[in-house]
């Protein structure tokens, strides 16, 4: 009986092993590999905001007017989730693919919010949004401090 149960355990641990290998670097599985690894990992931090930008679009493909008015009331988180995309995420992709060579891979937001089921309705209203915040703190980083 203690054979079969080691046998099994055995078994079990060389499966994880295989499981968890990490594809041969620069081919298109890797790259895969790496971006699924990097944007789960985002994802699962940032289930909130993603469910509240999934919620914008109803159903008839509009936007939620309700939704949008609690999304806009929430500037700052929603500044902080696309901070931290850029700031984490991106540099984390480019860092594996500058591994390569010259290959490039351009992780787009909005391609990820797509592919984590943000309609494109909600697409449109949120881009810009983003785009203002971050040119609004552009400005604030390069405006001199007064005392």
């Amino acid at each position: 009986m203690n054979a079969k149960i080691v046998m099994i355990s055995l078994s079990l641990a060389a499966l994880a092993a295989c499981a968890s290998v990490e594809p041969k670097p620069c081919t298109a599985e890797w790259v895969d590999y790496k971006t699924e690894k990097v944007l789960n990992k985002f994802a699962s931090n940032n289930r909130g905001m993603i469910n509240d930008l999934r919620r914008l679009q109803g159903k008839d493909g509009e936007v939620d007017p309700f939704v949008a008015i609690q999304l806009a009331s929430k500037t700052k988180q929603i500044q902080k989730f696309a901070d931290t995309f850029q700031t984490i995420v991106v540099p984390e992709l480019e860092m594996a693919i500058d591994q390569c060579g010259n290959e490039k891979l351009v992780p787009a937001f909005t391609e990820f919010l797509r592919g984590e089921g943000v309609g494109e309705e909600t697409l449109e209203w949120v881009a810009p949004l983003i785009d203002l915040m971050q040119d609004m703190r552009e400005a604030d980083n390069s405006s001199p401090r007064r005392l």
